[in-house]
């Protein structure tokens, strides 16, 4: 998705250092939480592209309508961040 670390810590609410620091996920941390919708996000986008890193990145930094807006950007909010979740969880749903 090629996110920036700046991006990544801005996202989990942590400075850069403490992001390079990080030995793990504790899913009872809300930071922590964040960071396992984003590998969330990330493992529904990447089954959905077919794996194809190319593609993935496209649509994490291009405009969206669907979603109203520029991925990449949205998930810089933790409601944006759910959303974008919710809508690919949804793109994957059986019909």
């Amino acid at each position: 998705m090629e996110l920036s670390r700046a991006a990544l810590a801005r996202l989990l609410g942590k400075d850069r250092s403490t992001l390079n620091r990080a030995k793990g996920i504790d899913p009872s941390s809300k930071t922590d939480e964040l960071a396992l919708l984003l590998i969330r996000l990330y493992r529904s986008l990447s089954v959905l592209v077919g794996n194809d890193r190319l593609q993935l990145r496209h649509w994490f930094h291009t405009a969206n309508r669907h979603s109203g807006g520029v991925p990449a950007e949205q998930v810089q909010r933790t409601e944006g961040l759910v959303e974008i979740v919710q809508y690919l969880d949804a793109m994957r749903a059986p019909i």
